[in-house]
């Protein structure tokens, strides 16, 4: 790579390991699946007149993936809201790529190996490892949110395989029209009643969601498929685990979270079985961002 584009496979995990952050400035005003639906309206608004509409074949299966992208962007933002610390949140978003693998093997006929075998144990090994710090047993709910959320993000990369000559950004917009329906209703359904005025956000709140859709939605997903469009997949993806990288190292940074041995040492080991996931190539993963 090129060393420019270097720099753009970074920017797109610096963008992606701040977007928790600015995530928790949106939930200070949001509730989170009001937050999440409001993400992808602006989003879809931006993006769909740029891209190519798919064919209505294309849509039901779009629709599909929709239903469980929501979960899992939503359920990461409930996650966030119950306090759980954005450390073990970027870690165990960690855990869709051996998740994803997993699936391919029942759904797809995917076949691992030694060494991606090997990369999955220790990637749970050190999520366990982070799973018995005092944060996540004070906040259980969070952790069982992100990690439904995660399974949710592993079961859309099985279902994306059957979606075929849509483009990356085709699919991102369209994907996030269809999952507003699916946001707002279960927005309604577990939190009308704390819906706050939602033309009249705070200042930090307004920046925070300006930030998910701008920066994290469509800044670092267009940077992410121009190189996937450029270098293979080989080349690309090994930079998206310098993500929960900088999301611990932002997290730390603005609100002083307590980041213990424990945390560093599960964290480390997680992103080393990831490591050795990604660098084998798995054919069911699409990397992308935790939030």
């Amino acid at each position: 790579m090129s060393p420019l584009h270097v720099v753009f496979a970074v920017s797109v995990a610096l963008l992606w390991g701040f977007n928790f952050v600015a995530a928790k400035y949106g939930l200070s005003y949001y509730p989170p699946f009001l937050l999440t639906a409001l993400r992808f309206t602006a989003a879809s608004i931006i993006l769909i007149p740029l891209v190519q509409r798919p064919t209505w074949p294309q849509i039901k299966r779009i629709m599909l993936i929709s239903t469980m992208s929501s979960l899992h962007f939503s359920l990461i933002f409930v996650a966030l809201s119950c306090n759980l610390d954005i450390a073990s949140s970027t870690l165990i978003g960690q855990l869709g790529v051996p998740f994803a693998c997993l699936m391919g093997v029942f759904f797809l006929g995917d076949t691992l190996g030694i060494w991606r075998i090997s990369g999955i144990v220790t990637a749970f090994i050190g999520t366990a490892i982070v799973a018995g710090t005092p944060n996540i047993a004070e906040h259980l709910n969070g952790f069982f949110a992100a990690l439904v959320g995660t399974i949710t993000w592993a079961i859309a990369n099985v279902l994306v395989k059957r979606v075929s000559d849509v483009s990356s950004m085709s699919l991102l917009a369209w994907m996030g029209a269809c999952t507003v329906p699916i946001l707002f209703t279960l927005s309604y359904i577990f939190e009308y009643q704390n819906w706050p005025p939602i033309f009249s956000p705070t200042l930090v709140a307004f920046l925070g969601v300006s930030y998910t859709v701008i920066g994290s939605t469509i800044t670092a997903y267009g940077l992410w498929y121009f190189l996937l469009s450029r270098y293979s997949v080989s080349q690309v993806t090994p930079y998206s685990l310098l993500t929960p990288v900088f999301g611990i190292a932002i997290g730390q940074l603005f609100f002083k979270e307590e980041l213990s041995a424990q945390i560093i040492i599960g964290g480390i080991i997680t992103i080393v079985g990831v490591a050795v996931i990604v660098l084998r190539r798995p054919k069911t993963i699409i990397l992308g961002e935790a939030t």
